[in-house]
């Protein structure tokens, strides 16, 4: 038998599963809409995964020059951790390469390249979960003195960031906005398609990088639900609800009051705007619906609630801002 970590994971989960279990009332199942339009109750172990979802694909020159421009829009330092990262993954590529070049068949190198391939990403996105867990649990719970703690502050931050750019709904949008008029835009496009498993984890660095560097400046707030109304989330479960947002097109926003519901009674925001005061906040019900109804617009495919009652009335605004993207750019 191969050591745990050769093991091939292959159900790549781009909302974290534990995450949703919030939701589940006591068990693994919760209540969440389907690609057909129906309520499904089942295990979050089936949804919002793909196979293979974050698995390394080979990177030409070609490549690598994308990766390097996009990464040179950022601070210096963090475009030298995205190059640090890069050569990780440029020597695994090299050392397969090597390998297959060589003629020579080894089952045990193909079993170490296959498991590097398919785990890597995923096992970066656990490490930054793994951190999350007692954060989270303290903000279920209303302690937002957790936070207090810069290295947990700065945890958390990275991890919000990765969960709004590593999911499928921003993968899908991002790159149908990218826009294909010329020769030149459309080997961008092409090569940011190919490369998005690096780009993704990339740009969710430098928005937790953002996140943590702007704590002082942005609102960071607890949002308590004791209404009738529970919390849901989705597919996309960090969302802008910023009032500059469009509700019926993918465009990028001015301003971002990031919301992340991490249970059907409490929720946390980071607000460049001024509309909840620092700390805890008592929230209405026209507040909990219009933030479920914003979590809904920018899902692709799955909201998720503890009860098929919670979901239903929000099930008609999932992915309508989407739809509308569909039939042409939204970005010029």
């Amino acid at each position: 038998m191969s050591p745990k970590y050769l093991e091939v994971k292959k159900r790549h989960h781009h909302v974290w599963a534990n995450y949703l279990v919030r939701w589940g009332r006591g068990t693994r199942d919760v209540f969440y809409t389907t690609k057909a339009g129906k309520i499904a109750h089942d295990s979050v172990r089936g949804i919002v995964v793909d196979d293979y979802f974050y698995k390394i694909s080979a990177l030409t020159n070609w490549h690598v020059e994308v990766i390097k421009g996009f990464s040179r829009k950022s601070p210096e330092h963090l475009h030298q951790r995205h190059m640090s990262y890069l050569r990780d993954f440029l020597e695994i590529q090299q050392a397969e390469e090597t390998y297959r070049q060589s003629a020579i068949q080894d089952r045990e190198v193909e079993v170490h390249l296959n498991a590097a391939k398919c785990n890597l990403i995923e096992n970066l996105h656990s490490s930054h979960e793994k951190t999350a867990v007692p954060v989270l649990a303290a903000l279920a719970d209303e302690n937002l003195d957790v936070l207090e703690d810069k290295q947990r502050m700065v945890e958390f931050m990275i991890f919000v960031g990765q969960q709004f750019c590593r999911t499928k709904t921003f993968r899908d949008n991002s790159l149908q906005v990218l826009t294909r008029r010329s020769t030149l835009e459309i080997e961008v496009a092409d090569a940011t398609s190919h490369a998005w498993w690096f780009l993704s984890y990339m740009y969710g660095m430098n928005l937790g990088w953002s996140l943590y560097a702007g704590r002082n400046e942005a609102r960071h707030a607890l949002l308590i639900n004791d209404t009738s109304v529970p919390f849901i989330t989705s597919d996309q479960p960090v969302v802008n609800v910023h009032s500059c947002v469009s509700e019926t097109e993918f465009s990028a926003p001015e301003h971002a009051d990031f919301y992340y519901p991490i249970s059907p009674r409490v929720a946390y925001i980071i607000c460049d705007s001024d509309r909840f005061k620092q700390g805890k906040n008592q929230i209405d019900e026209a507040t909990v619906v219009e933030l479920n109804s914003k979590q809904a617009a920018q899902a692709m495919t799955h909201i998720i609630g503890d009860t098929e009652e919670a979901i239903l009335p929000f099930q008609k605004y999932v992915g309508r801002r989407y739809q509308k993207a569909s039939r042409g750019p939204a970005l010029a």
